[in-house]
């Protein structure tokens, strides 16, 4: 089997969106399964390198060394490194981590490579890969991170990023040491405004001051009381980044799950948010940024509008700005304007992106989808365009296959029902189709080119695939209930077995011809796990055998039988029934069980089949017996997971394997012991799917769950002589195989391109062995109609005799009635039913039973807890009229560890008073009893709560000596004593009520019996309602259940109804003895009228008996003795009726008076309870004021203990800052001494280099002084080393490289310009060759040394700044520490001050609080507490004063009253004089008119007015007759008019007619005048010129007359004025 180590990848297909690379211009790196694939993006050719036995984790490249370093899946992995393209080993980088690597980075210079682990040690790595050394690690456990990357421009800055975090680190060097500081960045919230965001300060530092008033805010104090500020601000929520890059200028953009899109400048160390869909706008302070935002808010192409959640998956720093894209499938380019980004460009993919990748020249970017697509796109090209650069799809994949004959094409089916056809030789895909459905197995046809796909559905689904470009659908139909698991094809070609899980094994005809026709199934117990066949052709032409792998409850088994080829052909003998059922004689069927679970099979020979063990994990090799047993003849090894499939080489010589560990593996049928693995797609993503050989066994074709399809090939140059000739065998043997299908394939493929496609899958709801089952039925209908007509007939006529049996049963006596079931015909029938009644019987029994038992517990766990845990349970009185309600307090049973802690304290309590009294007080002068008296008194208020007046024995601690934490725990526990007393207390009044209300009850209850006799003997139909305890005065009630309670009927087993029916037969045989022949009650009944006692009531309720002859004569025909005897008789009824009258009257007052005791009573009760109801709002008002000490002294020792977790959590920061000092000094002290031996070394080679100097004068002291002088000065000449500008080339490639600057050593350019002054140009004239020679070398060792003292002098530059830095730490922990020995002592002191400022509970009267009330409570924060005495002396000493200034005001009052007064007197003098004034102007002023004259001098006036009147009232007159006249004459006018109307209209007829014709005249004569129109135009402009001309001059006259008629109006009404005024002096 070694000549399958010759196995080489052809190729594989697949990708599933992750990372692209490129490792030059024009090459991407893409991971496909344990393969990694090298595409040219210009051609598209591919090569592919595939890794170990594990698939490829995290990788990346170092395009300028031409390198590749991955990372292996597995424990403790390593990391190899390789060279491109010659996939060369160049270095390993061992024990970085445990379990993988999340990613790698290359240096951009420099032989660095940094990478970062997950779970559990999550390490950042530094490593040499040229030596394989770790540099340094550093552990981000508290962070950890998932993305990471070199700033591109500086090798030393670096940055990390998680889901939750985000760090900037920089690489330190000092002297061959090295080491990674890691600087956490806050991130902002998700709803983060846009902007800088604001850093946040510590919240630590806010001072504690206990609220006086218990609040949800002041109890919840941990997040503002934190000592350690990053312990909580890792708790808030944070925007999650997801992707990141470096910009030009040293800084990063970060993009977040949600939409935001961040900048952190690492220079300023400044963070913005440049994006946020969920930023909050009204939150922002900045009046600018929203000025900003509502500038923004009017562009159409803002990144703050467009950007969303999942749009910055992926981000990619470009010199025209930054490339995003994620879930929405859009790529854009987005702006680099750091306040507000705008979107340049957007291309559409209409699929998920989430990788990018950059061309190494920048001139190209890359698209990775999850949808298996990649796509290109030019940026710097005006209107650019994305280009496919290749589209595999994507999905896992349930099958592959060669398509017959020439293997030159494959085909694949993905489990979403995506069918890909591609070529073998190219790998190129050439055709895809969506079926629509999920598929779940794929084979292709040996005698046609035909794909047969089976569906999960059950539907088998046929393909022609003559066409390979366009696959074309052409068969579908349901064979299966379930899913299609197993295709298996005849090595003929003309047989195809299907398995599914539904107990059936279909054999169809392969041929289209035959329309793929289902020739018969074979039902297989259980679950199909494998179907394999076997056709020897030059042994058994004409049978092929089939053996099939199932597993059910009872185990696995082996299904063998023989199928005739020509199955079709076949006489009915074949099948046992006419659904085409295979008759288990015919095929020789025999079915052996497996002592293991078998999970699939594979045929070697007839009776020779391979299987696997699915649990151990063995390739099983066993032989079936005549007899039907199994004879296992080998168990080798196989994979690594359980599970797993075999299949057979189609020559049979070998073994194929393969399982969800990915691997294949190869056995040889002789020699199984041997294998070869080769791995091939992931373990981590499900593993290999299938597996197949091609028919020529000389490539092999796998598929995996992880998307990815692989080709293999022999590598034919490898192979030795024999190893080729097992290889070749394989080839012979598909020969004649070939040669026998041929006539069959062609005849096939031309009925294949035939046939018609079907445009679309059809759902399906019965499968061809059910339509097969209902034809049978309906032909045996059909065959038997006429004997089932006559059976039924003769059904319903036996039915509806016993029918009428049934009916007579009813009418008949019960004795002689039949039961029901009697009349049952189908007695089989009728127990089935009942078996079936039974059955559902019991399960509902069962699962009420089960739910009864569960509320049985939840009952039982209640009532432990509420009742039986209880040591007063909870009950309730409530009023006989009323709604009042009031309850007891209920008490819990106290532990046996709570009451012994209460004796605990109660004792200590005790032990503290004895140790009080023995302390001796002088004694107090009667003076001071008053003040002895207030003192007792304030000390009652001080108490807290009313406590004491309801229980006098309430011992407690002084509220002013709760200073430490066991202190109050036991005031609490004396404070519950005190409740609990309390609560008693309370109770036992209520129980006093209770029984009260009790015994009032019974009371009532006697009375109301009386009440009722009292009713009946008046005859009134009043109700009487008996007061009773509700529910909720009886708790008891709640746990018994009533029978009437229960809604349903009750249940009865068989034994009980037995046992009920025996008792009620005893009960009626009872009755039926005592209702017999009773002397005792028939005598009782006979003398005394069944009663033993005569009640006086009862006798006046007896009506007299009249004498006979009353009722027989009139009183008439009565003798005188009748007479005597009638009025006798009158005499007693009336004496009667009195009797009855006293008897009422009697009853009635007894009635009321019993009335009025019930509604005494209750009355009485109903006080008591309303007294008990004001004593319970006294008692619960001193149990809240207990209780409220309770819950301040709880806060109280939750505050000082969290006070003490604080001082404890700020010590650990203190030790851990006090190490962290310790080993900065030595550090400190250890570069001090390096750079003392770096000085050192400094000075010798200073002295070597001047020794030099000094040596070359001497080597040339045979010179002459001018000579000498010369070579000195070029001795110490030195060139000026100048940076040569890139060539044009160069300049092109790397122009869109925003990252590109050409790095050059500064050495090496020294050197070369040196090595320019060594030329023979250079050299004097006088100088010879030899000398010349020896003054270069003597220079050249001058440069060496120099070049030396250089590097000195730069490493200790460098370890001056790192001692610097170093110092720089040192100093920022000695202030860390400076400032957490402040914080600490700020904490002491504010512990101390809470332990010495007490929380007092007081009680205070309606009026001693003067604090306003606030909204929800008063807040007494600024209140101070006084003395009664200092606010009585403040208000008298108010009273006084405040009488004082009252007297003063009214004095003031009465003086300004006079001064208002005189003001008031003098402003009205004032105003009459202005008005006197204002008339002598208007007098002056008036105007003599005529009729002003005329009223002068008229003597009457009066009679003047009376004749104007009198003229005007004939006016008046006149002007009414003038109205009437004219109201006439228009009347008459509108007549008129309304005729003449009439006579238009009708003119108006007439003209429309002529009007029309006129309009057709004036057509024609128009068309008339066009032909002289051209002479007619210029007149006519003229003419309408001088008519615009006169229409203004006219517009003009009227403006100017009516100008002059208001200079007219003007001059009179000045001349007007000019009248005298006539003036009138007294």
């Amino acid at each position: 089997m070694n000549c399958f180590n010759k196995l080489d990848l052809a190729w594989s297909q697949g990708y599933d969106g992750q990372r692209l690379k490129f490792i030059d211009k024009k090459t991407v790196i893409s991971v496909c399964g344990c393969m990694m694939k090298f595409i040219d993006t210009t051609t598209g050719k591919e090569k592919s390198h595939r890794s170990g036995i594990n698939p490829y984790g995290a990788f990346t490249v170092n395009p300028a060394s031409d390198l590749i370093a991955y990372a292996e899946k597995k424990l403790n992995p390593s990391i190899q490194i390789i060279t491109f393209p010659e996939f060369e080993p160049s270095g390993v980088l061992k024990d970085g981590c445990m379990m993988e690597y999340v990613d790698i980075a290359f240096a951009p210079t420099g032989t660095y490579i940094l990478t970062c682990s997950s779970l559990p040690d999550f390490k950042l790595s530094l490593w040499d890969y040229s030596s394989g050394t770790m540099l340094t690690t550093v552990n981000v456990k508290s962070h950890p991170g998932n993305s990471i990357s070199f700033n591109p421009l500086n090798w030393k800055q670096i940055s990390v990023t998680g889901d939750q975090s985000f760090h900037i680190g920089s690489i330190e060097t000092s002297n061959e040491k090295y080491g990674i500081k890691l600087s956490t960045i806050d991130l902002p919230d998700p709803t983060a405004v846009l902007g800088p965001v604001a850093e946040q300060k510590d919240i630590y530092l806010k001072k504690f001051v206990p609220s006086p008033i218990l609040t949800a805010e002041s109890v919840k104090i941990a997040s503002t009381l934190s000592p350690l500020h990053n312990k909580y601000k890792d708790k808030l929520k944070k925007v999650a980044p997801v992707s990141h890059c470096w910009a030009v200028g040293n800084c990063v953009y970060v993009g977040c799950t949600d939409g935001q899109l961040l900048h952190y400048d690492t220079t300023s160390s400044t963070m913005s948010v440049l994006t946020n869909p969920l930023a909050n706008s009204k939150g922002s302070s900045n009046t600018d940024l929203k000025i900003k935002e509502e500038d923004e808010d009017d562009k159409l192409d803002s990144a703050q509008k467009i950007l969303g959640k999942g749009d910055l998956e992926t981000i990619e720093y470009y010199q025209d700005g930054l490339f995003v894209c994620g879930a929405n499938g859009k790529l854009r380019l987005l702006s680099l304007d750091i306040v507000s980004p705008d979107v340049l460009d957007c291309w559409d993919t209409k699929s998920v992106i989430s990788s990018l990748a950059w061309s190494t020249a920048y001139d190209k970017i890359l698209l990775g989808s999850p949808n298996g697509i990649v796509f290109s796109l030019f940026p710097s090209n005006k209107n650019a365009d994305l280009n496919t650069l290749f589209n595999v799809k994507c999905g896992p994949m349930v099958g592959v296959d060669f398509v017959s004959p020439t293997n030159s094409q494959i085909i694949s089916c993905r489990k979403n029902g995506i069918v890909q056809v591609w070529s073998a030789e190219t790998a190129a895909q050439l055709s895809s189709l969506q079926l629509g459905s999920e598929v779940a197995s794929l084979a292709c046809c040996q005698s046609s080119r035909s794909a047969f796909i089976g569906l999960s559905s059950g539907q088998l689904v046929v393909l022609d695939l003559n066409t390979p470009e366009s696959p074309r659908i052409i068969f579908e139909d349901k064979i299966h209930r379930g899913s299609i698991q197993h295709i298996t094809f005849d090595m003929s070609g003309k047989l195809l077995f299907t398995g599914s899980n539904d107990g059936h094994v279909i054999i169809l005809d392969t041929r289209a011809s035959n329309k793929f026709k289902c020739l018969g199934h074979i039902d297989i117990k259980g679950e199909v796990t494998g179907i394999a066949s076997l056709h020897q052709l030059k042994v058994e032409k004409e049978w092929c055998y089939l053996a099939i792998s199932s597993v059910n409850d009872k185990g696995s088994f082996i299904t063998h039988a023989k199928i005739p080829v020509d199955l079709h052909l076949q006489p009915k003998e074949a099948f046992d029934d006419d659904t085409f059922h295979m008759d288990p004689n015919f095929i020789v069927r025999t079915d052996a069980q497996l002592d293991f679970v078998a999970s699939s099979v594979a045929m070697v020979s007839p009776r020779n089949m391979v299987t696997v063990d699915a649990a151990k994990k063995k390739v099983v090799v066993f032989n079936l017996t005549n007899d039907g047993k199994i004879a296992v003849t080998e168990k080798v090894n196989g994979h690594l997971l359980k599970g797993g499939s075999v299949v057979i080489s189609p020559h049979g010589k070998w073994i194929g394997s393969f399982s969800a560990d990915g691997q294949i593996i190869f056995r040889s049928v002789e020699d199984a012991q041997n294998s070869v693995s080769i791995p091939c797609h992931s373990h981590f993503l499900g593993g290999t799917s299938f597996l197949k050989f091609a028919n020529d066994g000389q490539q092999v074709l796998s598929c995996g769950k992880d998307g990815v399809i692989a080709l293999w090939k022999w590598n034919y140059d490898s192979l030795v002589t024999e190893e080729k000739a097992i290889v070749l065998g394989a080839v012979d043997a598909s020969r004649g195989r070939y040669a026998s299908l041929l006539g069959l394939r062609k005849e096939q493929d031309a009925v294949l391109q035939n046939m018609t496609a079907l445009s679309a899958l059809k759902s399906q709801d019965k499968t061809w062995l059910e339509k097969v089952q209902a034809g049978v039925q309906e032909l045996k209908d059909k065959t038997f109609e006429p004997q089932i007509d006559e059976l039924k007939k003769s059904i319903s006529d036996l039915r509806a005799t016993v029918l009428g049996m049934i009916e007579t049963n009813g009418n008949v006596d019960d004795i002689e009635q039949l039961k029901r079931h009697e009349f049952t015909l189908d007695v089989d029938e009728r127990q089935r039913l009942l078996n079936e009644g039974d059955d559902e019987i019991e399960s509902i029994k069962e699962s009420v039973e089960l739910e009864n038992l569960a509320m049985l517990f939840l009952k039982e766990l209640i009532k432990k807890e509420c009742w039986d845990g209880m040591e007063v349970v909870g009950r309730s009185l409530v009023l006989f009229s009323g709604d009042l309600e009031v309850s007891n307090f209920s008490i819990k049973k106290r532990t046996e560890a709570e009451r012994a802690e209460v004796e605990r304290v109660l004792g200590v309590y005790a032990h503290e008073k004895l140790e009080e009294e023995e302390v001796e007080f002088a004694p107090k002068p009667k003076d001071d009893e008053g003040e002895h008296e207030e003192e007792q008194e304030v000390s009652a208020s001080l108490y807290g709560s009313h406590a004491k007046n309801f229980y006098a024995k309430s011992i407690q601690h002084s509220q002013f000596n709760l200073h430490s934490n066991q202190r109050k725990r036991d005031q609490i526990e004396l404070i519950k004593h005190t409740i609990v007393h309390l609560k008693n207390t309370f109770n036992k009044e209520f129980d006093d009520v209770y029984m009260s209300k009790k015994q009032e009850i019974t009371r009532v209850a006697e009375r109301v019996d009386r009440i009722k006799q009292i009713l009946i003997d008046l005859k009134s139909e009043d109700d009487v309602v008996i007061p009773a305890f509700k529910k909720i005065e009886i708790p008891e009630s709640f746990l018994v259940v009533e029978d009437s309670e229960i809604k349903f009927e009750k249940y009865l087993t068989p034994e009980q109804q037995a046992a009920q029916v025996e008792k009620e037969r005893l009960e009626a045989e009872k009755k039926r003895l005592e209702e017999a022949d009773n002397a005792r009650e028939r005598a009782l009944n006979t003398m005394m009228h069944g009663k033993l006692e005569i009640r006086p009531e009862d006798e006046l309720q007896k009506d007299l008996e009249k004498p006979d002859f009353m009722l027989a004569k009139t009183e008439a025909q009565w003798s005188e003795e009748e007479h005597k005897v009638a009025k006798e008789f009158e005499k007693k009824e009336k004496h009667l009726m009195e009797e009855r009258e006293k008897y009422r009257k009697a009853l009635e007052a007894e009635l009321k008076k019993l009335q009025t005791a019930n509604a005494e009573g209750m009355n009485s009760f109903d006080e008591k309870l309303n007294r008990l109801f004001k004593l319970k709002i006294e008692y619960q008002k001193t149990l809240n004021q207990e209780e409220l000490k309770i819950v301040r002294l709880s806060r109280s020792i939750y505050q000082q203990d969290y006070l003490e977790d604080c001082d404890s959590e700020l010590s650990k920061p203190l030790e851990e800052f006090k190490q962290l000092k310790l080993r900065t000094q030595e550090e400190v002290a250890e570069i001090k001494r390096s750079i003392d031996k770096l000085r050192d070394e400094h000075e010798i080679v200073l002295q070597e280099d001047r020794a030099i100097e000094k040596q070359f004068k001497k080597d040339f002291v045979d010179l002459d002084a001018f000579t000498l002088e010369m070579l000195v000065k070029l001795y110490k000449r030195r060139p000026k080393v100048v940076k040569q500008k890139p060539q044009n080339n160069e300049t092109t490639s790397r122009s869109s490289n925003p990252f590109y600057v050409k790095v050059e050593d500064p050495d090496k350019l020294f050197l070369e310009a040196m090595s320019e002054l060594d030329s023979d140009i250079h050299k004097p004239e006088i100088l010879e060759i030899d000398i010349w020679e020896r003054f270069i070398d003597a220079r050249h060792i001058k440069v060496e040394s120099e070049l030396k003292v250089k590097h000195h002098n730069q490493k200790i530059q460098d370890l001056n700044g790192f001692l610097q830095r170093k110092l720089e730490e040192d100093e920022v922990v000695k202030t860390k520490i400076e400032k957490t020995f402040q914080h600490l002592n700020e904490l002491r002191d504010r512990k101390l001050k809470f332990l010495m400022n007490l929380e007092i509970q007081l009680l205070l009267k309606q009026g001693q609080v003067e604090v306003d009330p606030g909204v929800f409570s008063t807040k007494f924060d600024n209140a101070l507490l006084i003395h009664r005495s200092v606010i009585e002396d403040l208000n008298s000493q108010i009273v006084t004063l405040g009488e004082g200034k009252v007297s003063a005001m009214i004095d003031c009052k009465d003086y300004y009253k006079n001064i208002h007064l005189l003001e008031w007197e003098h402003e009205k003098m004032q105003m009459e004089a202005e008005d006197l004034n204002s008339k002598t102007r208007d007098v002056q002023t008036l105007r003599v008119t005529k009729e002003l004259q005329v009223f002068l001098f008229e003597e009457n006036n009066a009679q003047r007015m009376q004749k104007e009147i009198q003229t005007l009232e004939k006016t008046i007159k006149l002007n009414e007759n003038m109205h009437q006249r004219k109201s006439l004459d228009k009347k008459r006018i509108l007549d008129r008019l309304n005729r003449l109307i009439k006579e238009k209209e009708l003119e108006c007829a007439i003209l429309d007619a002529e009007l029309k014709e006129l309009a057709v005249s004036l057509v024609e004569r128009q068309q008339i005048s066009e032909a002289c129109v051209d002479d007619l135009v210029p007149a006519a402009d003229q003419r309408m010129k001088d008519i615009v001309a006169r229409r203004k001059l006219v517009d003009l006259a009227k403006s100017q007359s009516q100008e002059v008629a208001v200079l007219r109006a003007e001059v009179e009404r000045l001349r007007m004025k000019t009248f005298p005024a006539l003036v009138q002096h007294n």
